[in-house]
């Protein structure tokens, strides 16, 4: 079984560690009664917010894993399924893939890069379309020949 997740899951632990240590220091500098009392509340407030912010976001990422194992593929929330998204998420039974395809669609090259949108077709008819930019494009590569070696 591989499980990948991605990469921005590592930034924001960096991020929410931080954000602790700026409360921290803010609630040391308190608790040491320092005589800059703008430094103890901004340090401290700072790092609360950025605390909570940075936290819950490294959660949400976290949970956004993909896993393949020898029978199935469990995509990650958003996929897809016969053009409706899916807020939960997707279980495609290996033996029942018939085919995958990937189709690049450009990006601006501000806001958004280009972007491959994988599909599985099923043999029900179902076709199920995600993407995996989040996972990079190495994750992203090995990701597909694996699907595609076990079709």
């Amino acid at each position: 079984m591989k499980k990948y997740t991605s990469r921005a899951t590592k930034w924001l632990a960096i991020y929410t560690i931080i954000s602790a240590i700026i409360l921290v220091i803010g609630v040391i500098l308190i608790i040491a009664n320092f005589s800059n009392l703008g430094l103890q509340i901004g340090l401290t407030m700072l790092g609360g917010l950025l605390s909570v912010v940075f936290l819950s976001c490294f959660f949400a990422e976290k949970s956004r894993w993909l896993t393949i194992n020898g029978d199935e593929i469990v995509l990650p929330r958003g996929a897809d399924i016969n053009g409706k998204m899916v807020f939960k998420r997707t279980v495609a039974k290996i033996d029942e893939i018939t085919s995958v395809e990937s189709n690049l669609y450009k990006g601006d090259g501000l806001i958004s890069k280009d972007t491959y949108f994988h599909t599985l077709k099923l043999k029900d008819g179902t076709k199920i379309t995600f993407t995996l930019y989040a996972y990079g494009k190495e994750a992203e590569k090995e990701i597909i020949e694996t699907i595609k070696k076990s079709v």
